[in-house]
């Protein structure tokens, strides 16, 4: 996977080794009569692990969600496994014996535990098409962008929840159905109680986070949401909350840990597991994972009391490390593939999208980040948001090392500062320099030796009790984590990411806001390009490379382009290729088809 040791993993390499982590809802889609998988290199059992492994997500108690009912018709709300938000059915089994949707999951057991959220909610996608024989084709794509509604879903459940506490025969039958035999007048009102504080704090954050213009199908302003949970509801400080409304459409997940920079605006860097596990307990705190007010211990603060599943998260980016790129599901024309080839090169590979060797991760592939003139709005808020760090001033930022937090701070400093000393937290007993050995920080880290050291004998745990060792790795963790959450390049005008381009055709709509609706739309000049089209739907549309722009599954949702560069809406930018003759872009179409 990677051929040599990054040069700041060396030394505690050394010492580890040589001493002793909007709109209305529709009517669901119909279940597929035959479902095809991509051929992207897992089985039905990694698949399915993927789908259903809890990361410490903890939405709501699962006993109340089963009971909810839905308010446009008598049904229970997850009675259709949340299709009519666009999310993608998973068949019971072991794995998943509740039957909940891809991506759903009970954090604990059914009678006591959460429902909860996985990232396979939000990537993994399913696409209909018309098969070169003329029928009709559904295709499970994993790690490629969603098309579900997530506002209209969470909007949806907090209306559920309202309408149960304000209407007292809804109540009653979600009481009968929460409690069963257990029910009596003295437990129903102990539940309305939980029931009614539950949903303080829950329409209290959607309250003041969900934006009034959706996000709309397949886009979540990722940053706003967990700078949210964190800076204002973790902390408690009302006022760090603001509105969530730079939305950006999921990324694709293969070979996304190959890249030495990862989200749209190359915040996080990365390249290996232990950079994983950093960007993924940022995702997990943003889904729902609780997470207390740390407390100040003496000189320390404990970042201990979260329910972030480490383990689970190191297991499943494992799993995600050797997740393929789709292939393209109908036959080429190998004629044009070749033209398309050196359009490729001359038009959109050489600094931008070609597969290069990092300069700062071994192994890994360098990612550009660069102005290409696009909507501003994402890099803009996740970059000058500030936040009262409330308990955490003074705390280190782990992203200037010697730097501490002051009031205000960067957002993102105070949620680097949460995300790395919570894996530190998790590495040692209690605050003391003793190593935890179940934490998944030393799974990672041995995970990134072993690749690079593959004949070492002894495993790094083993060398965790030389206190020259523990010193050693608890200052490279810290120096692997630098940067997290920060733009390469902060001062500089709004950048994005440039990916190699692989599976590229999943992986529609384009542009890092979702503003562009396919691969011809993306190579026609940004003034051409279309003012609003219909999102949400799973029907492809295989010529121009993206899903269909006339009909949605969502009522009347149209996303509709605002040509402001900062309004989250914009589809200016990336011109890149508008100025070839048609015959060359479908020969260009065709080539990144093949990807």
């Amino acid at each position: 996977m990677r051929a040599s040791l990054p040069a700041l993993l060396l030394s505690f390499a050394m010492i580890a080794w040589s001493s002793p982590v909007l709109a209305q809802s529709a009517t669901p889609n119909s279940a597929p009569a035959t479902l095809q998988y991509a051929t992207q290199g897992w089985t039905d059992d990694v698949r399915q692990i993927f789908y259903t492994t809890s990361q410490g997500s903890r939405m709501i108690p699962y006993a109340w969600f089963k009971a909810l009912r839905r308010l446009d018709v008598d049904e229970p709300f997850a009675g259709d496994q949340l299709q009519r938000y666009g999310y993608l059915l998973n068949d019971k089994s072991k794995l998943n014996p509740e039957g909940l949707p891809v991506g759903f999951v009970v954090d604990g057991n059914a009678k006591t535990g959460d429902l909860g959220m996985t990232c396979a909610a939000c990537h993994t996608a399913q696409l209909e098409y018309k098969a070169d024989d003329g029928s009709t084709r559904q295709l499970r794509i994993d790690g490629a962008p969603a098309t579900a509604n997530f506002q209209l879903f969470l909007t949806d459940l907090t209306a559920a929840v309202q309408a149960t506490l304000n209407d007292p025969a809804r109540f009653e039958t979600f009481a009968h159905v929460v409690l069963g035999p257990l029910y009596t007048t003295t437990r129903t009102t102990m539940l309305k109680t939980d029931l009614s504080a539950w949903f303080k704090q829950w329409n209290d954050f959607m309250s003041k986070s969900l934006p009034a213009t959706p996000w709309g199908p397949g886009r979540l302003d990722a940053f706003g949401m967990i700078f949210n949970r964190v800076a204002a509801k973790d902390l408690e400080i009302d006022a760090n909350y603001k509105v969530a409304d730079a939305p950006v459409s999921y990324p694709f997940l293969w070979n996304a840990s190959r890249q030495d920079k990862t989200q749209w605006n190359g915040g996080v860097p990365n390249g290996l597991y232990i950079h994983a596990l950093g960007r993924n307990t940022g995702e997990v705190l943003g889904v729902f994972a609780d997470f207390k007010k740390p407390r100040k211990l003496g000189s320390l603060i404990d970042y201990s009391k979260n329910s972030v599943n480490f383990r689970n998260l190191q297991s499943l980016e494992e799993k995600i490390a050797v997740l393929k790129p789709p292939p393209w599901p109908l036959k080429l024309d190998d004629k044009q593939v070749k033209r398309g080839a050196q359009l490729f090169k001359d038009n959109c590979s050489t600094g931008c999208h070609e597969q290069q060797k990092s300069k700062v991760v071994d192994g890994a592939w360098m990612t550009p980040v660069q102005d290409v003139k696009t909507d501003s709005r994402m890099f803009d808020k996740a970059n000058s948001s500030t936040s009262d760090p409330g308990i955490l001033k003074g705390g280190l930022i782990p992203n200037t090392p010697g730097q501490l937090l002051a009031n205000p701070a960067k957002t993102h400093d105070v949620l680097a500062n949460v995300v790395v000393f919570a894996l530190v937290n998790d590495a040692f007993l209690k605050l003391t320099p003793i190593p935890n050995p179940r934490s998944a920080v030393w799974l990672a880290v041995n995970k990134d030796l072993s690749v690079y050291l593959p004949n070492a004998k002894a495993p790094l745990i083993l060398q965790l009790l030389n206190p020259k060792v523990l010193e050693g790795l608890r200052t490279q963790i810290l120096n692997q984590l630098a940067g997290m959450f920060t733009p390469p390049n902060p001062n500089a005008p709004p950048a994005y990411e440039a990916r190699v381009l692989y599976g590229i055709w999943a992986t529609a709509p384009y542009l890092h806001n979702g503003s562009v609706p396919n691969l011809w739309e993306l190579l026609t000049p940004p003034a051409q390009r279309k003012p609003s089209f219909m999102v949400g739907s799973k029907e492809y549309d295989m010529k121009n490379v993206g899903y269909v722009t006339d009909k949605s599954p969502f009522k009347d949702y149209n996303f509709v382009v605002n040509a402001a560069i900062d309004s989250g809406n914009s589809n200016a930018g990336h011109d890149f290729g508008t100025h070839l003759s048609d015959d060359d872009k479908w020969a260009l179409i065709e080539y990144l088809k093949q990807l």
